[in-house]
């Protein structure tokens, strides 16, 4: 070969070993990246349990005249009973269906109660 295609050739080898060294980075930085993401979510996911559960604790509390001694005495299994019992009742399920699709405008519990007593 020819002096002037050895470089040429070299050239071609060190541009290829330059980007395929910048790719490495770039794979490296989207799973760095992706982990991020990743840990947001979860982050958000347990603030939403969180805020959630006390809005949960707080109606158990208030709505039901429930003694926070009385709360903390709830174990899992209570707690599941009391979300399957609610959701076991068709009218409940219908409401929660409305609220969450959005197919009715928001209306506080009291007026739903009102419309059907």
């Amino acid at each position: 070969m020819s002096e002037n295609k050895l470089r040429n050739r070299a050239v071609i080898d060190a541009e290829l070993q330059k980007t395929k060294a910048e790719l490495a980075i770039a794979k490296h930085r989207q799973a760095k990246l992706r982990n991020q993401i990743k840990g947001m979510t979860e982050k958000e996911r347990r603030h939403r349990n969180i805020v959630w559960g006390s809005h949960f604790e707080y109606l158990i509390r208030e709505r039901l005249n429930i003694a926070k001694e009385q709360l903390a005495a709830l174990n899992d299994d209570s707690v599941k009973d009391i979300l399957n019992t609610l959701f076991s009742d068709s009218y409940f399920r219908r409401t929660m269906q409305n609220i969450l699709t959005e197919k009715v405008n928001p209306q506080s519990p009291t007026e739903m109660n009102k419309e059907h007593s």
